[in-house]
């Protein structure tokens, strides 16, 4: 269970009752994509094997054995990084970075797992029609409920032309996009919310299909290339990573001097920096952000030393 590959398909093996029926059903859970059942007859021994599709992303493959009156199933989830369209932007993030400008500290409650707020990977794929958005998590686990109930993810997209803005999502995340970073279109995701996809005037540009994977700890974004665009050089994306709460006004956690259950620290307990010193409501709610070579988080975050300001990582050439 959990086996990553970099196959289209995987072969799926196992043992039965002999001759039993054994139906198996492969569904591509991440990108939305069609279920497959293939169905093969276990030998005089039991055992049984089959290739099923295991496309890009994450598949969940049910095996169900059949005879008689007799039914038996088994599961496994298996993550393909076969990938059939043309990426055009794939970039990791420090592990452990997950503190702001350095201090942050998450909230007490064991509702917020180590490594919820923190990104590893962004990548972006033209797959024909559409376009990929993916975000890799450290722990995604489920979250109030829902399998990005802790996250909130914003996305903001320089494109070459059109107009543009440099703010954020809300006056009160407390932080701007840089110039060379001005975004054309914003996506923004959660686990209580619809999807939010507009432009620099706030106008609507269409749906965005959202699915999160606890097994590959993505969260991936699919927009139509017709309302998005085709992503290339000169396109620049910068990935906002915080904690959604449905009960602020602006959608995003807020904080306290040090952690309090449900609120974060600006620093942990016994911390001296000076940011701890701070008002609360003047932080930044960017617990992690991509950052293009070059950049240190830390100090594109840090609140003492105004004004906070997230560069975007550009699309290289090809």
């Amino acid at each position: 269970d959990g086996t990553t590959v970099t196959t289209p398909d995987v072969t799926v093996t196992g043992t039965t009752a002999p001759g039993a029926t054994v139906d198996i059903q492969s569904t591509a859970t991440d990108t939305g994509g069609a279920t497959t059942v293939t169905t093969v007859q276990a030998s005089a021994s039991g055992a049984f094997s089959a290739t099923v599709p295991a496309p890009f992303g994450t598949s969940v493959i049910t095996i169900a054995a059949t005879k008689g009156n007799a039914t038996g199933y088994a599961r496994r989830t298996v993550i393909s990084e076969f990938i059939t369209g043309t990426t055009v932007l794939d970039v990791t993030d420090p592990d452990g970075d997950d503190n702001g400008p350095g201090t942050y500290a998450y909230p007490t409650s064991d509702n917020f797992k180590p490594g919820a707020f923190d990104l590893q990977r962004f990548q972006v794929i033209v797959d024909g029609d559409n376009v990929l958005l993916r975000a890799k998590i450290r722990d995604l686990s489920p979250t109030f409920g829902s399998p990005i109930g802790a996250q909130l993810l914003d996305l903001y997209v320089h494109t070459p032309s059109g107009a543009t803005s440099t703010a954020a999502a809300f006056p009160s995340r407390n932080y701007s996009i840089a110039a060379d970073s001005a975004w054309t279109r914003r996506i923004e995701v959660q686990g209580f919310a619809d999807p939010v996809f507009v432009d620099a005037a706030g106008t609507p540009l269409g749906t965005v299909s959202v699915q999160a994977s606890q097994a590959s700890g993505f969260i991936t974004m699919i927009v139509p290339v017709a309302a998005f665009g085709t992503p290339g050089p000169g396109w620049k994306f910068t990935v906002v990573l915080h904690g959604q709460d449905g009960f602020s006004p602006d959608q995003a956690r807020g904080f306290a001097p040090t952690p309090q259950d449900f609120l974060f620290g600006l620093c942990a307990p016994g911390s001296s920096s000076p940011i701890c010193s701070i008002d609360p409501n003047s932080a930044p709610k960017a617990t992690d952000v991509l950052t293009p070579a070059g950049v240190s988080q830390a100090e594109e975050l840090d609140p003492t030393a105004p004004p906070v300001e997230i560069t975007g990582v550009p699309v290289p050439s090809p």
